[in-house]
């Protein structure tokens, strides 16, 4: 957290509501799912670091294997990728005629890889 003055008084801003989603977990939620204001005191000025912007964050048990949570992650992203296309098709092709963008490709399910095994194919890429 990092404080600021608001009001005349100190207040703080949560970073993230990690918190809150781990204490959701803990209260017997299986899966909690957050979209809000997330702040952050970097001082940066570059595309790459926001102080400001709306997060999608995600809290899940797995039981197994972590990979379950990435199977969430890939049938969400899927979900709404696929939704944008087929419901906003119209407001897409506005945004596209002012800033072009190539349309969205998300593989289902997605492709997971072990550590190991991307590294093995960014040293055949070239890449150390």
């Amino acid at each position: 957290m990092f404080r600021l003055k608001y009001f005349g008084q100190d207040c703080c801003l949560a970073q993230s509501p990690q918190l809150y989603k781990q204490m959701a977990l803990a209260g017997d939620f299986e899966r909690v799912f957050e979209i809000g204001p997330v702040f952050r005191a970097e001082n940066s000025n570059t595309n790459r670091h926001l102080c400001e912007f709306t997060g999608l964050d995600m809290e899940m048990v797995f039981k197994d294997h972590y990979f379950e949570v990435l199977d969430m992650l890939s049938d969400l992203l899927t979900y709404i990728f696929k939704n944008l296309e087929e419901r906003f098709a119209r407001e897409l092709e506005i945004i596209n005629a002012q800033y072009p963008f190539e349309p969205f490709k998300c593989v289902s399910p997605a492709i997971k890889l072990h550590f190991k095994e991307g590294c093995a194919m960014l040293k055949e890429a070239g890449i150390e």
